[in-house]
């Protein structure tokens, strides 16, 4: 079920009532490029919904599992993670425009 993080105070897709939803992560482990890698996710659960279906995303937390997942695998074979590539870039001043 995944390890707290804290709780929120929002409208629940879910159940559709706006009450206190817990934010969680735990590892997950995905396929990329043919290879498992497993990250850190984060997602929201609902108390109030008893069957299977208790957890949501937001679409930023969506984007943020899937660039944990992309570092992760980044990391497992040796490659810059997408935070190295921003230093580096903003090191020479660069930017990702041409």
């Amino acid at each position: 079920m995944g390890v707290l993080i804290r709780k929120v105070h929002m409208d629940c897709p879910l159940c559709d009532k706006t009450h206190e939803v817990e934010e969680r992560k735990r590892l997950a482990t995905i396929t990329l490029k043919g290879e498992k890698v497993t990250y850190e996710e984060r997602f929201y659960f609902c108390s109030n919904v008893d069957d299977d279906e208790n957890e949501f995303e937001t679409g930023s937390m969506t984007n943020e599992n899937l660039l944990n997942s992309r570092n992760a695998y980044r990391l497992k074979y040796g490659l810059l993670t997408s935070d190295e590539i921003v230093a580096i870039r903003e090191s020479y001043g660069l930017s990702q425009c041409y």
